[in-house]
């Protein structure tokens, strides 16, 4: 079993977490922007950087689990709640299966419709699933709802990191600062 003594996120911890929030944002608004753009080969530029960042967004988290796996993570701190532990854990596993999830719903969805995954203008990625245009349908319409539950879940995760931080006053949130060390 691992130790939780530690204070501070390692280095790596902390650039996957950060990265995938950058990650993630980046695809949002290149699928949010691509409903603006004036042209059909725009369109196309920011879907596939939207399905280029959820690939990447999908083996970062793989990565970061593993990596979590092996890695000290500094405890909770000892006076929190039942309740706040129970939502801190439940927040941070759903958080986890969503990043999972979501690409792999838009490879299914693709995948069942048949189309090709370019991965940064660089070249396809093999299907991984046969053609089905009914489980595509459901994949997109899951993805969609998806979508809204990891903006959620980003939001009270931000939300708890700060009420640690200023309601609380502990270290929660600078455990995961880039460049600090408590």
């Amino acid at each position: 079993m691992r130790a939780r003594s530690q204070q501070s996120y390692d280095h790596l911890i902390k650039a996957f977490h950060w990265s995938s929030l950058l990650l993630i944002a980046g695809a949002y608004l290149a699928m949010w922007a691509s409903d603006f753009v004036a042209t059909k080969d725009q369109k196309s530029i920011l879907l596939t950087l939207h399905y280029s960042l959820g690939i990447t967004v999908l083996v970062v988290t793989l990565f970061r689990l593993g990596w979590r796996w092996r890695a000290q993570i500094p405890g909770l701190p000892a006076d929190l709640p039942a309740i706040q532990r129970v939502a801190a854990r439940t927040t941070e596993y759903l958080l986890y299966a969503l990043l999972v999830l979501q690409p792999m719903l838009g490879m299914l969805f693709l995948n069942g419709r048949g189309r090709p995954i370019d991965l940064y203008f660089s070249g396809e990625l093999p299907p991984i699933f046969s053609i089905d245009k009914i489980l595509a349908n459901q994949a997109i319409a899951a993805h969609e709802i998806v979508a809204y539950v990891l903006l959620t879940a980003i939001a009270l995760h931000a939300a708890a990191a700060l009420f640690h931080h200023y309601v609380r006053r502990d270290d929660v949130l600078n455990a995961m600062l880039p460049g600090r060390h408590i």
